[in-house]
């Protein structure tokens, strides 16, 4: 007779650990509070508009993606491996030349940083991380840090990157290096779509409480031989009985504008300004956009008005502001949790004998540390059994 396992929350970690799970024979079942699956990967389609809960890139490098066979499943459209810059008033364009040789001028222009400070940067790539924030790891890099790389992780990290473990920092910006993150075209929502499939999902289900035998939910009490905590890192903490995690916030804006007007496929950085990044999203997908109409998906670390966005982005991209037709914002509250120095890469996903933890938070904080973690949370629990 196969155990019984509930895996609560149908983020991507909960989904991966369930589906390896069933994969070695357990009878598993989802609890998901909300309505659907994916968590914070979520994507909501308006008046011919795609818009995707946050800015989030999907990077075929990732070695879960690649386990689980996704990539295929997922269209993915490649971005350009390159960024726009404002410096001194002019716009710079930086990437990697091995993909483009548009890169080199902007690549070795003093405006983005010195020479020296650059090959400070390619040594740091190369060397074991110290156990120190990246601020102080960097500070050789100096102008090139300040004035690029720190801007560019800022919408990686959606915190002052200065502040962050430097180990957790080279363990993304190795995969950014290696891979070439992309847009699913249906979606960042496509991920967690292909990953629910066959799988055994109760929507609408909150558990209140981890009992012996099981777990309390808002509809009764539901019985199994193992638990798996794969909710929102904040509630998982209460459930578990933990100290709480601090959390990153941010905000996504979407506006249109006529079709056209702006013509890059790049991510354009905002140096030193309210804005974090922002992207003709649909330039790079166009089923993101109705016909006509080009998607500009803009990111922020702070509350703002929709005008004060709009004159951020009139002046960022150079246009009227009056060009600019809010669509829709969303506030992501705990968009990702934070990894200061002195966090592993890794934490025990192990609670106790019969209960196990997945998420982002006690791996990477991204899409191959939550799938990570539940793949590592199944492990366990199936050594267990």
């Amino acid at each position: 007779m196969s155990r019984e396992v509930l895996v609560i929350g149908a983020g991507l970690a909960g989904l991966n650990c369930a589906k390896i799970l069933k994969e070695k024979g357990f009878q598993v079942k989802i609890l998901e509070a909300s309505s659907r699956a994916g968590g914070r990967m979520a994507t909501d389609f308006v008046d011919g508009f795609t818009l995707d809960h946050g800015f989030q890139v999907i990077n075929p490098a990732y070695p879960e993606l690649i386990s689980n066979h996704l990539v295929e499943k997922l269209d993915l459209i490649p971005l350009p491996k390159g960024i726009e810059m404002q410096i001194d008033n002019r716009l710079i364009l930086m990437g990697d030349p091995f993909k483009s040789l548009f890169y080199l001028p902007g690549d070795l222009s003093k405006s983005s940083g010195r020479f020296m400070e650059k090959l400070r940067f390619i040594q740091f790539l190369s060397r074991e991380a110290p156990e120190v924030d990246l601020g102080t790891a960097l500070e050789a890099a100096g102008g090139f840090y300040q004035k690029v790389i720190r801007n560019f992780l800022m919408g990686v990290f959606l915190c002052d990157p200065d502040l962050v473990s430097t180990r957790m920092a080279k363990e993304l910006l190795y995969w950014f290096v290696k891979g070439n993150p992309g847009l699913p075209r249906a979606g960042a929502q496509a991920l967690p779509a292909a990953l629910t499939q066959g799988l055994d999902i109760e929507f609408n289900t909150r558990v209140l409480k981890l009992l012996d035998s099981g777990v309390a939910t808002d509809d009764g009490v539901r019985k199994a031989d193992f638990v798996v905590v794969a909710i929102d890192e904040v509630i998982a903490k209460e459930l578990l009985g933990k100290p709480m995690v601090e959390m990153n916030s941010s905000t996504t804006w979407y506006h249109a504008v006529p079709q056209g007007v702006i013509s890059t496929k790049h991510l354009r950085l905002d140096v030193g300004q309210e804005v974090v990044n922002s992207i003709a999203i649909s330039n790079v997908v166009a089923d993101y956009a109705p016909s006509g109409q080009t998607l500009v998906s803009t990111t922020t670390l702070k509350d703002q008005t929709e005008k004060e966005i709009r004159s951020e982005l009139a002046r960022l991209w150079e246009l009227p502001e009056s060009k600019f037709e809010y669509i829709k914002h969303y506030q992501i509250k705990n968009s990702l949790p934070k990894h200061l120095p002195g966090k592993p890469l890794l934490s025990p996903v192990k609670v106790s004998e019969r209960v196990f933890a997945a998420g982002d938070y006690l791996a990477v904080p991204s899409q191959q540390g939550a799938l990570l973690s539940g793949r590592l949370a199944a492990e366990a629990l199936s050594a267990k059994s």
